[in-house]
């Protein structure tokens, strides 16, 4: 089985999960063939640790020293055979990003709770689905004009502001047309956030260990519930 780690940068959270998974396999003795990695969803690719996430693994005994970011890729998701992100909000980005990742995509925490957030989940994939098929709708309902006018806006500096009007005119309609389901989808997502995994980055060195300890109990209790087959 192939685990990967999502989180924002891969220079914290994601970076930490995949390093503290490692050694959960090696001193745990679940009965597990795994392969785990991690990646950000808007990574600078090749960028190190963070000092204070290298300085708490450390203390664990565990060196990440070398580690180097990833931007998050189809072939990643494709690769994956259960991806874990750290919040809601990164989920829902991923499955808006590659919706064929639907079913294998996971808050880390959640993972312990599928039961509890399956309503919940199901919600939130109804809504995506819902403002997708809108946008569709939408653009091909409108894309034509719109490109029209974008082209004279382009080419005829006299209607410029005339053409920006029109424009906004459509984009306010395509906003208006989603906004129950935006604000219905930022409910359900406040709701997950309890789920979260809160990022470290540019936080004192104790939040950076109050997070490893919070990823080396959650993803001990996701490999035992793996090794189990409790989900």
């Amino acid at each position: 089985m192939r685990v990967l780690f999502v989180c924002t940068g891969n220079t914290c959270r994601s970076c930490m999960a995949e390093a503290i998974a490692r050694e959960v396999l090696r001193r745990s003795g679940f009965q597990l063939e795994l392969e785990v990695a991690s990646a950000g969803l808007a990574a600078f690719p090749g960028a190190p640790a963070s000092p204070e996430a290298v300085a708490v693994l450390a203390d664990r005994g565990i060196d990440i020293s070398g580690h180097r970011a990833a931007q998050l890729t189809e072939e990643m998701v494709r690769w994956a055979d259960l991806i874990f992100t750290m919040t809601a909000g990164q989920k829902r980005h991923l499955l808006e990003t590659y919706p064929e990742a639907k079913g294998k995509v996971f808050v880390l925490k959640e993972f312990l709770h599928l039961g509890r957030v399956e309503e919940r989940e199901k919600a939130i994939l109804d809504l995506l689905a819902r403002i997708r098929e809108k946008r569709e709708r939408f653009q091909k309902e409108h894309g034509e004009m719109i490109k029209k006018l974008e082209e004279q806006r382009s080419t005829l500096l006299q209607k410029i502001q005339q053409i920006e009007d029109q424009i906004a005119t459509f984009r306010e309609l395509l906003e208006k047309e989603i906004q129950p389901e935006k604000q219905e989808l930022r409910r359900l997502e406040e709701q997950m956030s309890e789920y979260d995994i809160s990022d470290p980055i540019g936080q004192p060195r104790a939040v950076y260990e109050k997070c490893a300890q919070e990823l080396e109990e959650v993803i001990e209790k996701v490999f035992r519930k793996l090794a189990e087959r409790d989900f």
